[in-house]
């Protein structure tokens, strides 16, 4: 005979090893705010609609009040022969009530809408956790001072010198595309926001459950309505884990740009000593370690994605234990990605660009050459497809020459024997990097004032994400206030109809999917 909560039909129990292969406590730990919470909602209304005796579901609240005080306190400890979080809390109730009082929690419901349910109040908080860190990068990145609106770098395009650019058009460039990610990230907690609470196992229940009542109290804006849906549904962790590795490469990409530019052969970019690591053998070395382990943990945000897909892949509706192998690789991404946005934000801060040695580098590699071309299309009337080749044949001539576009007085003797000839001064003017970089004012260019106005524009959008994200938060803290205040007054004696009917007034109602 086993002793487990599930065990009425078993003649013995599980091994040591299926336990220790089977449990998920150290994972669960995460989820332990989620299931108080949840329990609490649930119970509340399970007297509500006096589907347990109200004397009985008094008793349960308080003894899970006193249980989220123990959290609170740090002093809750799950046990690992109770396998999870759900018999673990179940099992504490029932340690203090005794069966007969708290063997009613777990009335209509099963552990296969409790996870699901718990999962998505935990990923709410992380999801809204990344939107923060992704806004806080973002005003990093766009606080830039005016001097960085000129402040010269060589664009790449194939890897290879393009044209120039600025400093502070290379960070609204990736405040842009973090942007994305933040975008990305409301899409999933839209879907993730949904109630899984009152699906049970995968049919629903005989019992007259409200679970608009639980979602309320539970902040969800929704109820995920078909049961088997909801007990089934994890596409929006995998949703998720794919805005992490969309995230974490884009991480990545910039950590490429900081890692390569701060080498000697660029000196671009120093990044502050407080982000670099020496080596133990040669005393010259300042290594960009940040920035090279944001480009190698981009691996794990991608390899959870990965593990997640072939996870749910096979499995049919209906809940299988393939599914808990979900939290481990999960956890281990939102702990990787989080903690890689925040170091990044704090590296940005003290990078320090080298923009004369970016306007040595244009020079060097030909990276104003196309301004010939479009000056000899607006003032000469040629055809573009005629100056591209023309600047390409001289270009070709300086380099034989081992001449730069430095060499104006070359390059216009070359553009002179090619039939058309271009003052050494006007060449002077329009080869310069920062004319090149100013004269670009189409929007989203690189001229001051159109990187202004593209950042004019971030900031608007990033303070709609950031009021979006405050709102969110207030709605979760109120939802959640709103239970623990109804828990208590219920629990000393309070009617349960009249107080839910207060505490959810202020609650607005699900939505209707």
């Amino acid at each position: 005979m086993t002793d487990k909560l599930w065990g009425g039909r078993f003649d013995e129990d599980i091994t040591s090893e299926v336990l220790d292969y089977t449990l998920t406590t150290d994972i669960d730990v995460r989820l332990i705010f989620a299931d108080l919470w949840q329990d609490i909602a649930h119970v509340l209304m399970l007297g509500k609609r006096g589907i347990i005796p109200a004397d009985n579901a008094r008793a349960i609240l308080g003894a899970l009040l006193r249980l989220w005080e123990k959290h609170e306190r740090g002093e809750l400890t799950l046990r690992p022969e109770l396998e999870d979080v759900h018999f673990n809390i179940e099992q504490m109730v029932i340690e203090d009530l005794g069966r007969e009082t708290g063997g009613h929690m777990h009335t209509a419901r099963s552990r296969n809408d409790q996870v699901s349910t718990d999962a998505r109040m935990y990923l709410r908080r992380v999801q809204l956790d990344a939107v923060a860190a992704n806004l806080a990068l973002i005003d990093v990145l766009l606080s830039f001072p005016e001097e960085e609106l000129l402040a010269i770098l060589p664009g790449y395009t194939h890897s290879q010198a393009a044209q120039p650019v600025s400093v502070a058009f290379w960070k609204t460039a990736h405040a842009s595309m973090l942007l994305r990610d933040v975008r990305r990230l409301r899409g999933a907690f839209d879907r993730t926001d949904e109630s899984a609470l009152g699906a049970c196992a995968l049919a629903g229940t005989s019992f007259p459950l409200d679970r608009e009542l639980t979602a309320r109290l539970l902040g969800f804006r929704g109820v995920l309505s078909h049961a088997l849906d909801a007990t089934s549904a994890r596409d929006y962790l995998i949703e998720t884990a794919s805005a992490f590795a969309i995230g974490g490469n884009n991480l990545s990409r910039m950590a490429e740009e900081i890692v390569m530019w701060s080498g000697h052969e660029y000196s671009l970019v120093e990044v502050s000593d407080a982000y670099a690591t020496g080596s133990s053998i040669m005393p010259q070395k300042k290594n960009p370690v940040v920035a090279e382990l944001t480009r190698g943990r981009a691996g794990r945000t991608a390899g959870t994605l990965v593990q997640l897909l072939t996870m749910a892949k096979g499995v049919t509706l209906g809940y299988s234990c393939d599914l808990q192998d979900d939290k481990p690789y999960l956890w281990n991404a939102i702990d990787t990605y989080l903690s890689t946005l925040r170091i990044v934000a704090g590296q940005t801060k003290g990078l320090r660009f080298n923009s004369a040695r970016g306007e040595d580098l244009c020079w060097d590699n030909f990276s104003t050459a196309t301004e010939l071309a479009n000056y000899l299309v607006a003032e000469h009337g040629l055809p573009f497809r005629e100056t591209h080749h023309i600047t390409g044949s001289l270009v070709g001539a300086l380099i034989k020459r081992g001449a730069t576009l430095r060499d104006t007085k070359a390059g216009a003797e070359i553009l002179a024997e090619l039939g058309h000839p271009v003052e050494e001064s006007v060449l002077a003017r329009i080869f310069a990097p920062r004319t090149a970089v100013t004269s670009y004012t189409s929007p989203g260019g690189t001229s001051p004032q159109s990187v202004e106005a593209v950042r004019t524009e971030l900031r608007q959008t990033a303070q709609g994400h950031a009021e979006w994200l405050e709102r969110t938060r207030d709605k979760l803290g109120t939802a959640q206030a709103a239970t623990f205040r109804a828990a208590r007054e219920i629990a000393d004696g309070a009617d349960f109809a009249k107080v839910l009917d207060t505490v959810t007034a202020d609650l607005p109602a699900p939505e209707q999917r």
